[in-house]
């Protein structure tokens, strides 16, 4: 269920702030979709989620993460360039003193938020994500990134809460704590994540991710997808073209993806 409320959130984020952001932040953004830096965050899959095409949400979205999973890590240094480029150019947005402290925070979480990204139950063989979405449809309909506005978020809440076991109460949520639970940033939040868990806990009985004490994905009923292996930068010379306002909205969904844990 979070993980779903959040890839909501994080794309109507993305919406609101096309519109009111800077020129140099939409270049700045825009430049980073196509630039070589955030080829290891698979930015180029999203594209059609942006640009009206037929194909749904779900889909589009497990394509991006079987590429995203598939191809290798991220560096630090290639992080803290794409937070540099962000910052710099949205500046006048951000403030000129956020980079260093979200160069940090991206460092620290990109790779649990990756590994949390690309687990798969094996009941269904679908990766986790995407089987919350493919549920997330059976209480809303059909996604699409259109419905991703503050109406719609607050229409469909009262049709998640409803169906919120079928959301909350899987392997994968089990297994998303787990991996979530060391991180620093968690752990500086401890009240907030027993908290979390416990609202997990009252849709699923008691203890649900208490009693989850597997040390491994494959206990959980779940695999883990993401090659541990380096990415490997590699230029490529096609160009991007779509409306700015979409392209600024497809890169702010997808920093928002991996700065916030679902």
């Amino acid at each position: 269920m979070k993980s779903a409320i959040l890839f909501t959130l994080a794309a109507t984020a993305g919406l609101a702030s096309a519109q009111s952001i800077s020129a140099g932040c939409t270049d700045s953004l825009k430049g980073l979709l196509a630039s070589p830096d955030a080829a290891c965050l698979n930015p180029s899959a999203l594209l059609s989620f942006f640009v009206g095409t037929s194909q749904s949400v779900p889909d589009t979205i497990n394509n991006w993460l079987g590429g995203l999973c598939s191809t290798g890590t991220c560096s630090n240094d290639t992080l803290a360039a794409v937070v540099a480029n962000v910052t710099t150019g949205c500046a006048s947005d951000l403030g000129s003193s956020v980079s260093a402290t979200v160069t940090q925070i991206v460092q620290e979480v990109y790779p649990t938020v990756r590994n949390i990204m690309c687990l798969k139950d094996d009941s269904s063989n679908q990766l986790c994500v995407t089987e919350t979405l493919n549920n997330l449809e059976t209480l809303v309909g059909k996604l699409s990134f259109s419905d991703f506005n503050i109406g719609t978020a607050f229409t469909d809440f009262g049709k998640i809460v409803t169906g919120a076991a079928n959301l909350a109460c899987t392997n994968c949520v089990k297994a998303a704590f787990r991996l979530a639970s060391p991180l620093p940033i968690v752990q500086q939040f401890p009240q907030a994540a027993q908290q979390a868990a416990l609202q997990v806990d009252a849709i699923c009985g008691a203890n649900f991710i208490e009693n989850s004490t597997s040390d491994s994905d494959s206990q959980d009923g779940v695999t883990q997808t993401a090659t541990t292996e380096a990415f490997t930068t590699t230029k490529s010379n096609s160009a991007l073209v779509m409306p700015v306002n979409k392209m600024v909205g497809a890169m702010l969904f997808l920093l928002a993806a991996f700065t916030l844990l679902g």
